[in-house]
């Protein structure tokens, strides 16, 4: 029995795009505590191996600080193996970060696209697999391969995509999976992450990424914790998800229709925030959907300020207005006028055209009724 901890796409140092520069600033720290706190897993529960499957860095933004920090925690954890198949946006290059750094010996990096191994003889487990050389990889380098010793947990440890078999990120189909002999495919780029799934005598998982970036990777994040076992009854795993990541973002999408005041939309929205457990862990966007009256005055300045408790609150307004169309039709003076103007996007644009020509019919009413448009922000 091996006990392993997989982890892919930490994107050490990669930037995260906030309104607020220092708040992006705090998302990079709460990326590298997050890394931190794997390692004292790693230390807490006496991990034999652990599994990096690419990007560990983002080679564009890595910085000297953040390198002395994972060379530090590798090197204090001498008792555990590192192995580390460099991914399209860590790739090893004679300039990289791998090359150019001296790491602890009891880390194990790939450093060719194509197919190599790393023996452990010791917890009878042999590490297979490749590094990206450069931003792209266009052929997957394990078709056709086998492991050399059948006896043993075999691991292919990689970076590569199973979403399209034409990706420039290593395709991988599940037919390779079938036929590649491996034990347990340790794969990172995929960042909402897949759980362990067993195709033909194969396992292979994504563990996503360790901290979500921004609202496409939503919900708490960590690595795949557990163990892997291979006797005269075969191979079998027990792994599970951890979480690591110290914040998370999340999207709601909520329909107000009926609200008449900005007080009844922050209560809809407060009761989605009680419902779904969220607090000051969490990055929040809300949408507001539906159909309000001319008359209600959505403002995000007085909603953004009442909704607390959150690290962060996003609102976006994409509710349309509820007009009497049949009065507006009718009517004689220049709001009729107006009306039949934008009717025709009303009625058959696109979705962006109706929602441009709702915002417009609001906008221009308003201004004929003498209502300063400012309200609306």
């Amino acid at each position: 029995m091996v006990k392993i901890l997989h982890t892919a796409d930490m994107h050490l140092d990669a930037p995260f795009t906030l309104e607020d520069a220092s708040l992006s600033e705090v998302r990079r720290g709460d990326l590298r505590t997050a890394f931190t706190a794997l390692t004292m897993y790693v230390e807490d529960n006496d991990v034999d191996l652990v599994l990096v499957s690419g990007d560990m860095f983002d080679s564009e933004y890595v910085t000297k600080d953040t390198v002395s920090l994972v060379l530090k925690e590798f090197g204090r954890l001498s008792k555990c193996r590192f192995v580390i198949a460099p991914g399209n946006h860590d790739p090893y290059t004679s300039n990289g970060v791998y090359k150019k750094t001296q790491f602890p010996n009891n880390v194990y990096i790939f450093t060719e696209p194509t197919m190599s191994l790393f023996a452990f003889e010791d917890i009878g487990v042999d590490v297979y697999g490749f590094a990206f050389t450069k931003p792209y990889m266009e052929r997957n380098p394990f078709i056709g391969k086998k492991p050399m010793h059948s006896d043993r947990i075999n691991i292919l440890c990689a970076h590569g995509d199973t979403s399209s078999p034409i990706s420039k990120y290593c395709p991988i189909t599940e037919n390779d999976i079938a036929e590649s002999g491996f034990d347990y495919l340790a794969l990172g780029h995929i960042h909402m992450g897949k759980e362990p799934t067993k195709i033909g005598d194969s396992v292979y998982a994504y563990p996503g990424c360790l901290e979500g970036r921004d609202y496409g990777e939503p919900g708490h994040k960590g690595a795949l914790c557990g163990t892997l076992i291979k006797d005269e009854n075969g191979f079998r795993y027990d792994l599970k998800p951890v979480r690591f990541s110290r914040r998370r973002y999340a999207q709601e999408r909520i329909n107000v229709s009926g609200a008449s005041s900005n007080e009844e939309i922050c209560e809809h929205i407060s009761n989605c925030i009680v419902k779904k457990g969220y607090g000051d862990d969490t990055l929040l966007r809300v949408t507001l959907e539906g159909n309000v009256t001319p008359d209600l005055k959505i403002s995000k300045k007085i909603i953004e300020r009442e909704i607390r408790n959150l690290y962060t609150f996003d609102l976006i307004d994409n509710t349309l207005p509820l007009y009497d169309c049949e009065r507006l039709k009718y009517d004689p003076t220049i709001k009729g006028a107006f009306f039949e103007a934008l009717l025709p996007m009303l009625e058959n644009g696109t979705a962006e055209e109706r929602e441009i020509a709702s915002m417009a019919l609001r906008y221009g009413l308003c201004a004929i009724d003498g209502t300063d448009i400012v309200d609306f922000e």
